[in-house]
């Protein structure tokens, strides 16, 4: 039985012991309400402060006063389906004299979703939840460099990234057992850090997109177990990592199924997560421990810590922070001496030493990652927030500079046909469903700045993210403005600009100096979006 059938025969399984044992009683978490109309960024800010609670099932305690009122009057048994259409066309430029290759990045292309959402509750008992999409995309108009380093215009071809897929973004089965207890299991996003753009403590879910974070919705396959108290509340969680996957589909978890075409290994990947949460003078507080193996990362039997807060002063200024620590760096780094050129690289590769790899994982250091941020919401319902966060396992000038290096190696090597010794380049996550922009921290410290305006003219909202490397000023701006032309019907316009940053900061490699940003293909991006509620 591979993990699919697995997985659903499980969640069917739940749902029938929560039909069957009187000793449920209704959870309704309201983060996981679906949108069914209006304006889709006022529903991403309400998302958003949802999300910077400090949990997200802990306010619903189970057969509590409010819920057992709340239930008296309830259906025995109800079933929501909502949902949406989307399609998105995005226009840009990628130029081909940046250091990473911009071969597969589409200079047209056309994202279309067709997304259902269903709630079943059985009132005293207990809920499962489904957020499932179908997702068909296609780019056009490649272009690339030939040998004289000259712009050329590439035929269309296959994208791995821009296939059809099928998104499980949620589908899981929640209960209360008695009074206290939460049980949760299946595909689920749990929302512990407070951060807005970004959550150095969370290792669980995908990563966010920071332009766009409100509306992330895929969540991380997992068992939970979870007690509220009236002071305190307790977490206990197992996620389990995709280790296969099929148009989108689980065909493996935790390890890697006998029949995987390309069997890496046969070790487990997964993560265990404890939470403790307390509120204390009206601040959230939070306390985390992380246990993982091969989860997202290369750390094997990995040990990492957390703590997060946030408090509300003024009833309109909400200040955040979150720091996660940890032993070693599952970063990938260039041996200077072994990227320099070709030769280098061979020479390095004949005597045994790799000109990169995950060197850094067990040797000792402490590294932290944090997060700190405020955000001010002021008239009716706009809201600016600035967020500083530090990579600690990012790359310092030197590191940085030998990575352009490696760069600059892989794409010599591609031109001449040569192969690379070793891979080159970062080791991001699943995003879980299609991301406008990946966000993938290569140095330390890195500045966003957010302004949110819903309900602008009452039927507009103006969303614009700035995105910026504190090294060398490089960065993305992200504009959007939303129409809700219709209470079904959202018309979006957007678009993306490269920062290209200070020069005289960046990386000095081949002649010339680079930037972090300075080092990717796109130049700019607009899109046009309809959605289509129903």
């Amino acid at each position: 039985m591979n993990a699919t059938t697995w997985t659903l025969c499980l969640g069917a399984a739940i749902a029938a012991a929560v039909v069957a044992s009187p000793a449920f009683a209704l959870d309704d978490p309201a983060e996981g309400a679906p949108v069914s109309g209006g304006s889709e960024a006022a529903a991403a800010e309400a998302t958003a402060t949802a999300d910077r609670e400090s949990d997200d099932d802990a306010g619903v305690a189970a057969g509590g006063e409010g819920a057992a009122g709340g239930l008296a009057d309830a259906p025995s048994r109800t079933l929501r389906a909502t949902g949406f259409v989307d399609s998105r066309w995005t226009g840009g430029y990628a130029s081909v004299a940046r250091m990473l290759s911009a071969s597969d990045v589409p200079h047209l292309h056309n994202l279309s979703e067709g997304n259902v959402q269903l709630k079943l509750e059985w009132a005293g008992r207990g809920q499962v939840q489904a957020d499932v999409s179908l997702v068909w995309q296609r780019g056009w108009m490649y272009w690339g460099a030939d040998k004289d380093a000259q712009r050329v215009r590439l035929a269309d071809h296959d994208v791995p990234a821009l296939r059809p897929m099928a998104v499980v973004a949620e589908l899981y089965a929640i209960a209360n057992v008695g009074e206290r207890l939460n049980l949760t299991i299946g595909k689920k996003r749990v929302l512990w850090g407070p951060g807005l753009a970004w959550n150095p403590t969370d290792l669980i879910n995908p990563p966010k997109d920071p332009t766009d974070p409100t509306l992330q919705r895929a969540g991380s396959w997992l068992a939970r177990i979870e007690l509220p108290l009236d002071e305190w509340t307790f977490s206990l969680v197992g996620a389990a990592r995709a280790t296969q996957t099929f148009a989108g589909l689980p065909t493996g978890l935790v390890w890697a199924p006998d029949n995987a075409p390309a069997k890496a290994d046969d070790r487990p990947h997964y993560l265990l997560a404890a939470r403790i949460y307390r509120l204390v003078a009206d601040t959230d507080l939070n306390l985390l421990a992380f246990h993982s193996n091969l989860y997202n990362d290369p750390f094997e039997n990995k040990l990492r810590l957390g703590v997060s807060a946030s408090r509300v002063f003024f009833d309109s200024v909400e200040v955040h922070g979150e720091v996660l620590g940890q032993l070693g760096s599952a970063r990938l780094y260039a041996e200077r001496d072994c990227v320099l050129s070709l030769g280098h690289a061979l020479a390095c590769a004949g005597r045994g030493v790799s000109p990169g790899g995950y060197s850094k994982l067990d040797d000792g250091e402490p590294r932290l990652k944090a997060l700190a941020g405020l955000r001010w919401q002021f008239g009716e319902s706009a809201a600016i927030s600035a967020e500083y966060l530090y990579n600690g396992d990012g790359a310092n000038p030197w590191q940085f500079e030998s990575l352009v290096h490696a760069l600059a190696l892989a794409k010599t090597a591609t031109a001449l046909g040569a192969p690379l010794p070793f891979a080159i380049g970062a080791t991001a996550q699943d995003a879980g469903t299609p991301q406008k922009f990946a966000f993938e921290p290569l140095r330390r410290h890195y500045l966003f700045l957010t302004y949110l305006h819903p309900q602008l003219a009452d039927d507009f909202t103006i969303n614009a993210v700035v995105v910026l490397g504190a090294h060398d000023l490089s960065g993305q701006l992200a504009p959007q403005l939303t129409w809700s032309a219709r209470e079904w019907l959202n018309l979006t316009v957007g678009g993306f600009v490269a920062l290209p940053g200070v020069e005289s900061m960046g990386a000095a490699v081949g002649g010339r100096r680079w930037t972090e940003y300075g080092l990717m293909p796109p130049l700019w991006r607009a899109f046009v979006a309809a959605r289509a509620f129903y």
